[in-house]
């Protein structure tokens, strides 16, 4: 017990020896909850429309009026000649053109004219796919819901409309922030977990200092578990002061069992810390150290199910993401956070991170050498 005891001493005085680090850990979980949420929006709002108005009509007034009203359009111009709408999207000034063409308003009050399409055009620039694709969407959407409106549901007798409404499970308001923040925590976790055991050996290798501790009795296990303690803190002071933040200021709560998050970000913190560790091992300098573990987290964060659905992924990036961590803790977080999930739902997530896990740590414990 003594020896732990020095040796965790020596691990937490040498994290506060850097003042920049506990700050940085400090101001973590505010950029966290309340900058990036905003930054990492995958909403698409304000999709510059240009409309180009052939038929110069009440009715094609009023279709102006429904897309600068639904609050995704922000129209930059009405004219009548296409040629203009044209040059501002080449220049990249608009994202979408509606055009109303000829006889629109006199075709929609006939009926469509028998099943003849209403002389009305959609373009839009894709060198964004995302936004162009999503605002094609509303916009083919807002047209839809205007001729709706105006000619009624084509088909179905006097007082037998039929009413549509729409609920969406877990996020009933659809509010990105609600998807995105148990994936920012996750990040988070990673970036600290895997940057600074990273730096940690290297570090001493650098300074000499690690020369000291073997010539020690201490054992590798001993030293490589005591080198993941103050790591263990860090994290779970990071994950419960995020989950605290974003209830006070978007008042999401945490639906499933905050024990059951300190389960998962201790398995986390177990594979993130100890392949740090892993990679300083095998580190000559810190600019090495640096590069690994960056090129790893990317690799980590992009094929994890964070940012896009692993079912939209390739074969190949589904066996890829199979081993990484963060495609576990990823879906754990969701799942506890969001929907409530319990042990028995997320058990296969947590079997996989320990058994990451202690193949990483048993990797570090191996890998380092107390002699050259």
């Amino acid at each position: 017990m003594g020896m732990w005891k020095y040796l965790l001493k020596k691990e937490f005085k040498q994290y506060f020896r850097d003042p920049g680090t506990p700050g940085m850990v400090l101001s973590f979980p505010f950029l966290i909850i309340l900058v990036f949420p905003f930054a990492a929006n995958m909403e698409v709002r304000d999709v510059k429309l240009a409309i180009v108005d052939s038929d110069q009509s009440e009715q094609s007034v009023l279709l102006t009026e429904k897309c600068s009203s639904s609050g995704y359009f922000d129209v930059q111009s009405v004219t009548s000649i296409p040629g203009e709408a044209q040059t501002l999207m080449d220049k990249g000034k608009i994202d979408a053109i509606l055009t109303i063409g000829n006889g629109f308003a006199k075709q929609l009050k006939n009926g469509s004219a028998m099943g003849d399409a209403l002389p009305v055009g959609i373009k839009v620039n894709t060198v964004n796919g995302t936004r162009g694709s999503i605002g094609s969407a509303y916009l083919n959407a807002c047209v839809s819901e205007f001729l709706m409106e105006s000619a009624g549901i084509s088909g179905m007798p006097s007082g037998s409309q039929v009413e549509i409404r729409e609920s969406y499970r877990y996020n009933p308001y659809m509010d990105y922030k609600r998807f995105m923040i148990p994936a920012m925590i996750v990040i988070a976790v990673t970036m600290m977990c895997g940057f600074l055991p990273a730096l940690n050996i290297v570090t001493e290798k650098e300074k000499g200092t690690i020369e000291q501790i073997n010539v020690t009795p201490v054992s590798k296990i001993a030293f490589i578990v005591s080198k993941m303690v103050p790591y263990l803190c860090v994290a779970f002071f990071m994950v419960f002061t995020c989950l605290l933040l974003a209830r006070i200021f978007f008042g999401f709560g945490v639906e499933g069992s905050l024990l059951d998050i300190g389960l998962f970000t201790f398995a986390h913190i177990l594979v993130m810390s100890s392949f740090g560790l892993l990679v300083s091992n095998y580190s000559e300098n810190t600019q090495q150290a640096m590069f690994v573990i960056w090129f790893f987290s990317m690799v980590f964060m992009l094929i994890s199910g964070i940012f896009t659905p692993l079912n939209s992924m390739p074969k190949w990036a589904r066996i890829v993401a199979g081993a990484n961590p963060l495609t576990y803790f990823a879906d754990a977080m969701r799942g506890i956070v969001l929907k409530g999930a319990t042990l028995a739902d997320t058990w296969k997530d947590l079997v996989a991170l320990l058994g990451i896990g202690g193949l990483t740590t048993a990797w570090a414990v191996l890998s380092y050498h107390k002699t050259n």
